[in-house]
C-alpha cells in the first residue's frame, strides 16, 4: 500500500484568493474534490494557509522563527481550523472521504513521531483520505510557523511515498514568469539560475522554498512534480504519473 501512495500539496493559491484576504475559493474546491474522487489510489492531502493563515502571520510578523505572542498565534490558528474545515466540508459533499488531522498533534519537537506512520497507514486502509495543514505549532521554547511543504517533506521522510503532486495556480516553474513559454520541464539539483517573484502574504518561503523542498524530496528517491490545480485534466494526470508541468530530478534518479 504505502509504495502506491501519492502525497497531494494543495497550495493556498488553488484554494484561495490570495489577493483578497480571508478569501476561501468555493469554486476550485469544488473541482478538486471532483478529481480526487476519481483518483483511486492512497493519497494523503496537505493543504497551504493561502490568504487565511499568511495574511495574520504577515501582519503581526509571525514567521518559522519562535514567538511567544499568544494573541496573534490564536488568530493564524484560528484561521486554518476555518480553511480546512470549509475544504473537508466540500470534499465530504462531493464523496471525498477526508479525515482532517491538526498537525498539533502530530508533531512533537519538531519531527512527527514513528507512531504517526501506523496511524496514516491505518486510516488508508478504511479508505480514508488522510488530510492536514500548514499551521502554526507549539514547541518547547514558544510558537512557530510550519508550512505544508515543509510537513510534505517529514510525511515523505516518514512514509516514502510513491510520488508527491504540488498544486500551485500555475503550469509549473518559469524561468522567467512574465514569459509563459519559459516554463521548465526539468529541475535538477544543478539548476541554480532561475529567476521568482514574491507571492503577497507568503512568509514561509513561497517559490523558492517549494523547490528546496521539492529537490529535497527527489533525493530520497520519490516522483515530485509542481502543475496546475486550477486544470482539473492535468492535475488528474499528474496523480496518475503523467508529466505535466515542472518535474524535479534528484540525487537517487
Amino acid at each position: 500500500m504505502v509504495n502506491k501512495l501519492t502525497i497531494l500539496k494543495l497550495g493556498g493559491s488553488v484554494i484561495t484568493k490570495k489577493s483578497k484576504a480571508l478569501t476561501f475559493n468555493r469554486n476550485s474546491v469544488e473541482k478538486l474534490s471532483n478529481v480526487i474522487k476519481k483518483f483511486n489510489e492512497p493519497l494523503i492531502i496537505v493543504h497551504g494557509a493561502g490568504s487565511f493563515g499568511h495574511y495574520y502571520a504577515k501582519r503581526y510578523g509571525i514567521s518559522s522563527k519562535l514567538t511567544r505572542s499568544t494573541k496573534h498565534v490564536v488568530k493564524i490558528r484560528d484561521s486554518m481550523q476555518s480553511l480546512n474545515h470549509k475544504i473537508v466540508e466540500i470534499f465530504h459533499q462531493n464523496g471525498v472521504n477526508t479525515f482532517s488531522f491538526s498537525p498539533t498533534y502530530m508533531y512533537h519537537n519538531r519531527k512527527i513521531p514513528n507512531i504517526w506512520k501506523n496511524t496514516l497507514q491505518k486510516s488508508i486502509s478504511f479508505d480514508l483520505v488522510p488530510m492536514t495543514f500548514g499551521d502554526v505549532l507549539l514547541s518547547n521554547n514558544g510558537f512557530y510557523i510550519h508550512s505544508g511543504d515543509l510537513i510534505v517533506y517529514d510525511l515523505c521522510k516518514l512514509l516514502n511515498p510513491k510520488r508527491v503532486v504540488f498544486a500551485s495556480n500555475i503550469d509549473g516553474i518559469y524561468q522567467n514568469l512574465d514569459d509563459n513559454s519559459s516554463l521548465v520541464p526539468i529541475i535538477k539539483n544543478n539548476n541554480n539560475n532561475l529567476k521568482f517573484s514574491k507571492i503577497n502574504y507568503d512568509v514561509t518561503g513561497g517559490i523558492k522554498t517549494k523547490i528546496t523542498q521539492s529537490l529535497k524530496i527527489a533525493n530520497l528517491g520519490i516522483e515530485v512534480q509542481i502543475t496546475n490545480g486550477l486544470n482539473s485534466k492535468n492535475l488528474i494526470k499528474a496523480l496518475k504519473g503523467e508529466h505535466i508541468g515542472t518535474l524535479f530530478i534528484g540525487d537517487k534518479h
